[in-house]
């Protein structure tokens, strides 16, 4: 960032800070983000049977062959924990299967089956179309590609730090 965008922090301390468009901007973005979040969750949630993180987790495994569930945690930004107590819940029901590791026995893989395929597809579906409804649709083109580069920076940058 260049120097005269950086600023000193309302307590006086040095480092960045926002400037009054910036903050502005932020409002905007904080705002719009949790209407969006809202509507979409809501949307998708709506004809779901599947908990939000349940369907976060098998639309994860859907597109990967198979995971470890410290990844799959990794991925959904969801507590090791958590996830796996959903696993465990998600073998009980046929949603998944456990896979040996050829290299390393000890790890514990995951990989989805055509139950978890099925009970997470008509969920996916309305992800798909609510996103179409409301982002997609809302934005010309070349705005949806750069929202999803810039929250791919985003991410990446975050993943990267040393706070993350």
């Amino acid at each position: 960032m260049p120097d005269a965008e950086r600023g000193t922090a309302e307590d006086g301390s040095a480092g960045p800070s926002l400037t009054p468009e910036q903050r502005e901007m932020w409002s905007q973005f904080v705002g719009g983000g949790w209407i969006l979040y809202r509507a979409l969750f809501r949307e998708i949630d709506r004809g779901s049977t599947l908990s939000t993180a349940d369907w976060r987790l098998l639309e994860v495994l859907v597109s990967a062959p198979k995971l470890r569930i410290s990844d799959l945690a990794d991925a959904t930004q969801i507590g090791l924990s958590t996830v796996s107590r959903q696993v465990s819940r998600f073998l009980e029901r046929g949603y998944a299967v456990r896979v040996e590791s050829q290299e390393d026995g000890r790890q514990k893989w995951v990989a989805i089956t055509d139950a978890g395929r099925e009970a997470v597809a008509p969920t996916l579906a309305a992800r798909d179309r609510a996103v179409r409804r409301l982002i997609v649709d809302a934005l010309e083109p070349e705005h949806f590609r750069q929202l999803c580069a810039a929250f791919a920076t985003i991410g990446d940058q975050i993943l990267q730090s040393d706070e993350f």
